[in-house]
């Protein structure tokens, strides 16, 4: 190997190693394996065991584990989780009513047949929203929830072939991705549901991280407890959105990346205008009018000249 060549390699090396650090140094335990450090547990329902998080199965009605530390908004949440009897479940953005309950967004974590549900936990039987949101997401759909509450649901996949990536009695790997409006939950690196929830009344922006425990013998254990805080302000709000690109034909999107292997998340229509917020090769993030993200097809763009940025900056000064 020639010196040149080599010093070239071994920065590249460094480079990589760098960026890799980074990325990983983003994600802090919350949990330290040892105690409930920094959690808030009912006296009993709860207990750490061989660095592991476990519901005792004492309790007699539900209650949740709590984590005090911070209420995030915008987050990615890694843990790995285990399922052997009962109900239980990983709540994010969650208000706390007191007494180690909970009320707010929640993945169920159960037996095979009901995972992927996305629903409102504890929302009072007589809500008038009470059916739309207590099955918010299930299997394989995408959610979107308009500000008045009206539901729209995508079956992007069928309900069965995502079940097959969950193991009953075994250790599983969830990461919840929340940001802006959407929520995502992924088990073992598939996407299983996804929510768009901006609903005026209901939808929350930020919250507490918990899990359940839904009593008379519950018992389900969760580990290796990650997160990673996003920026509050992820994307550009609509006073300052600037249309750059065109959706020339509908074309699905990935909220994550361009992960052809895992369902799409949703899918924009031809037509849409979008602002290009990073370009990935031959997949680019982009978001459109109402806040709404994903990366989809760079070849499916087609780009607004220059020139229509000026006129439509100068018709903006003009109405000033």
């Amino acid at each position: 190997m020639n010196q040149p060549f080599k010093l070239t390699f071994l920065l590249f090396v460094l480079v990589t190693w760098q960026a890799s650090a980074q990325e990983k140094s983003d994600f802090l335990p919350i949990f330290n394996g040892k105690d409930l450090h920094g959690w808030d547990a009912k006296p009993d329902c709860w207990e750490v065991r061989d660095g592991e998080i476990w519901c005792t199965g004492k309790a007699q009605k539900k209650n949740w584990l709590i984590y005090r530390e911070k209420q995030p908004a915008n987050f990615e949440l890694r843990l790995e989780f285990r399922w052997d009897k009962g109900n239980s479940g990983v709540q994010v953005r969650s208000d706390d009513l007191g007494d180690w309950q909970v009320c707010g967004y929640q993945i169920e974590v159960a037996t095979r047949e009901k995972m992927g549900l996305w629903h409102h936990s504890l929302l009072d039987g007589t809500h008038p929203k009470k059916k739309a949101r207590h099955l918010m997401a299930t299997a394989g759909q995408h959610v979107s929830i308009a500000t008045d509450g009206t539901k729209s649901v995508q079956q992007v996949e069928a309900p069965e072939k995502i079940k097959e990536h969950f193991n009953d009695h075994e250790w599983n790997t969830l990461e919840v991705i929340a940001r802006g409006d959407t929520l995502i939950q992924k088990i073992n690196g598939v996407t299983f549901s996804t929510i768009t929830d901006r609903d005026a009344e209901m939808s929350r922006k930020k919250g507490w991280i918990a899990f359940q425990d839904h009593g008379k013998g519950c018992i389900a254990a969760f580990r290796k407890i990650q997160l990673r805080i996003l920026p509050d302000q992820l994307l550009p709000d609509s006073t300052r959105f600037r249309a750059t690109h065109t959706i020339q034909s509908d074309s699905v999107y990935y909220a994550t990346g361009p992960q052809q292997a895992s369902p799409p998340d949703g899918k924009f229509k031809a037509g849409t205008t979008v602002e290009l917020l990073k370009k990935s090769g031959s997949y680019s993030l982009v978001c459109n009018q109402e806040g709404e993200s994903g990366y989809v097809s760079t070849a499916s763009l087609r780009e607004i000249p220059e020139r229509a940025f000026k006129r439509s900056s100068q018709k903006t000064d003009a109405n000033k």
